[in-house]
């Protein structure tokens, strides 16, 4: 009998301890579950708040950039109020109103913004990618927000269009030549093979119209003022952003080939490479005494 006592009450206590343990842990999954809300629901409720961005037409200084869910633009935001982002987010993440197809890179966040607002445009518009640090800003420093703080708008007012960059390798002095595509280029049949095609559904005109070299500075950062947008038609931003929706090329491929044709899509022409020192000294005040 003291044998059986003793497996009952060894029995009991194991089966008080499974239920305890059990019940712990579904405490704790529940307790996780609300933490998780707790946490994760104020930072989401942060950027709705963080993201509603007013209508262009009462902004001054806009920033446009494309995002996917795991890059961090908290440095955009610390513009604010100078600078107001638009974050076009390609993964529709939560927070973020402004949705785009994941096509181009960040050519479609560009086109999505002048199209979308082309008739209620900030009076500055600066063009840029979603990383603090890109290799491709040269001066005043790597990081963007730096780039930004740094720029004149005096300089952008004068000139219309600046590309951010003034290192002009690469790009400059030519990278593209559409007539006259390498061997290489028409095995892979790319965008380069084709870019007389694509410049003419572009800008219009007959094939003579295409220009044997393309050159500018890279990397697709920039700024504009709102009329130097607006001396092309909303029509053409369309027309554009419909070819990089439809066409055949992986989203790399269609965002290079805005890289190469932005300042011409500006109104500059197809070899535009300002001199390295003027442009840091007009767009950065970097000028040697």
């Amino acid at each position: 009998m003291d044998n059986l006592g003793r497996l009952s009450r060894q029995s009991s206590l194991t089966k008080r301890r499974t239920v305890t343990i059990l019940s712990t842990l579904l405490t704790a999954g529940v307790l996780g579950t609300f933490l998780f809300f707790v946490w994760s629901g104020p930072s989401i409720a942060k950027l709705k708040v963080l993201n509603q961005v007013p209508h262009p037409h009462e902004v001054t200084k806009a920033l446009v950039m494309a995002k996917t869910r795991d890059q961090n633009v908290a440095w955009a935001y610390a513009l604010m109020p100078d600078w107001i982002p638009y974050i076009y987010t390609a993964d529709k993440e939560p927070g973020y109103p402004l949705h785009m197809p994941n096509k181009g890179r960040e050519a479609m966040a560009y086109l999505s913004f002048i199209v979308d607002y082309y008739h209620a445009l900030p009076a500055y518009t600066a063009f840029v990618h979603s990383a603090s640090y890109n290799w491709h800003n040269d001066v005043p420093s790597r990081y963007t927000e730096n780039i930004i703080k740094a720029l004149r708008l005096e300089a952008v007012a004068e000139q219309g269009y600046v590309n951010l960059r003034c290192d002009q390798t690469p790009g400059c002095p030519t990278s593209v030549f559409p007539h006259d595509p390498t061997a290489m280029d028409l095995g892979q049949n790319g965008t380069r093979a084709h870019m007389v095609d694509i410049y003419q559904h572009f800008f219009g005109g007959n094939e003579s119209a295409v220009p044997k070299e393309i050159g500018g500075v890279c990397c697709a950062q920039f700024a504009l003022t709102r009329e130097r947008i607006r001396q092309r038609p909303k029509e053409d931003y369309v027309r554009m952003r419909q070819w990089a929706l439809d066409a055949d090329y992986d989203s790399f491929s269609v965002g290079w080939v805005f890289e190469k044709v932005w300042h011409v899509i500006f109104g500059e022409e197809a070899v535009h490479c300002p001199e390295m020192e003027q442009c840091r000294c007009d767009l950065y005040g970097l000028c040697d005494e």
